[in-house]
């Protein structure tokens, strides 16, 4: 059985809910990443800014002035690096979401993606 931990990306993007938007889509579109975790003052994971976040902030008034706290996902699904790929690909066809935080301890460790889980379960194969 596989888990999280094998196949999680590890090198760990993240923002603060003081960032700009200007800032957070910057790192959106560089990184190719199609959300950001959100850390506090103690580097626990406080929310997450996806794309849909920053379209739907885009509609209201004098958004360019806008902060990570103000357009941020609070509610935050997040997995453990012990959690079975299989578990997480339930989350992936339950939920829109296309990127999810791996956290320890509130502390994001990682990221997992549905492609990450795809390859994994090709590498069987090939």
């Amino acid at each position: 059985m596989a888990y999280v931990r094998d196949v999680m990306e590890k090198e760990i993007v993240t923002g603060k809910s003081s960032d700009s938007i200007q800032k957070i889509s910057k790192v959106l579109t560089e990184k190719k990443m199609s959300n950001i975790p959100i850390m506090g003052e103690q580097d626990e994971l406080v929310g997450i800014v996806s794309e849909q976040d920053i379209l739907r902030a885009m509609e209201s008034e004098n958004f360019i002035n806008k902060i990570a706290n103000d357009i941020m996902t609070k509610k935050v699904l997040s997995v453990k690096e012990n959690d079975s790929l299989e578990y997480v690909s339930k989350i992936f066809t339950e939920y829109p979401y296309r990127r999810l935080p791996v956290t320890r301890n509130k502390k994001v460790v990682g990221s997992i993606t549905r492609e990450d889980i795809i390859s994994s379960f090709m590498s069987d194969y090939y």
